[in-house]
């Protein structure tokens, strides 16, 4: 009896090396490439940056030519910080309500008739609703001063991610459309891994399963990551299926686009038949 276990035993233990060693060809890809373009049309005034250039998400590429922008900025802020409107209506209020108070002081003895002082009390309301109206003028300036703000911002072109520019697809002066890239820009921190393995592994293979990658640059040793996306459909003239790992690159040191080797720790997986 003991010698078939240890024979079991051998073959299990050979069986999970065997599925362990099974190396598989990878490519490790940015894990974003991120055309960059513009909501307007209009001419480019300016690139900030060229191909190869490291840039950090909101930072400013390229901007759009904007001097009418501009001075719609300067205009609606100069209409949103006049005030004098406000403080006359303010004035205005102010005197009225003092002259209602010594009237009603005054009209217990008989110096001023009731109807004065119901005139007084309409001054106020009068004086108070052309405060309030000037007050929401100025909030609406204020409003406008915004919407031209952003207008403004939208000539300047920013950065949705940290990444280098693989490629400046327009220069300074050309005009530029909606549809019309300015740059590219690709993220290589992390890198995504693809390959293909046999639909064999289907099942061994899950995420959060630990690979191990080798990279012929900048140098060949392991690299550890871990699978995080297992497709669930199959690729019937290949028999295979795709599945992405997640490899940490934090310093950008692992260029991206270059071919690989995986394998996969699926010795817990492995099983074999009575």
């Amino acid at each position: 009896m003991k010698p078939i276990v240890a024979v079991a035993a051998a073959l299990l233990s050979v069986a999970a090396t065997a599925v362990r060693a099974m190396t598989f060809d990878c490519v490790a890809e940015p894990a974003q490439r991120v055309q960059i373009g513009t909501p307007v049309t209009g001419l480019l005034a300016s690139v900030a940056v060229g191909r190869g250039a490291l840039v950090l998400p909101g930072d400013v590429v390229a901007k759009l030519e904007s001097t009418v922008e501009e001075a719609n900025v300067a205009l609606a802020k100069a209409q949103a910080e006049a005030d004098e409107a406000v403080q006359a209506q303010q004035t205005r209020l102010t005197l009225a309500e003092a002259d209602l108070s010594r009237s009603k002081k005054l009209v217990n003895s008989g110096s001023v008739a009731t109807s004065k002082v119901e005139e007084l009390e309409a001054n106020v309301e009068i004086a108070k609703r052309d405060l309030d109206t000037e007050k929401r003028k100025m909030l609406l300036a204020q409003i406008e001063l915004q919407r031209q703000q952003a207008l403004l911002d939208r000539q300047s072109i920013r950065s949705p991610i940290k990444g280098f520019v693989a490629e400046q697809s327009l220069r300074a002066g050309e005009f530029v459309r909606q549809d019309s890239p300015i740059m590219t820009i690709v993220q290589i921190d992390p890198l995504f891994v693809e390959a293909y393995v046999p639909v064999d592994l289907w099942g061994k293979i899950i995420v959060g399963t630990h690979g191990s990658i080798i990279l012929n640059q900048p140098d060949q040793q392991r690299r550890g990551a871990a699978v995080t996306v297992v497709d669930k459909v199959f690729d019937a003239a290949s028999g295979t299926f795709g599945v992405r790992l997640e490899l940490p690159n934090p310093d950008d040191q692992i260029p991206a686009g270059q071919r690989c080797q995986v394998d996969f720790d699926v010795r817990s997986q492995a099983t074999i038949s009575p």
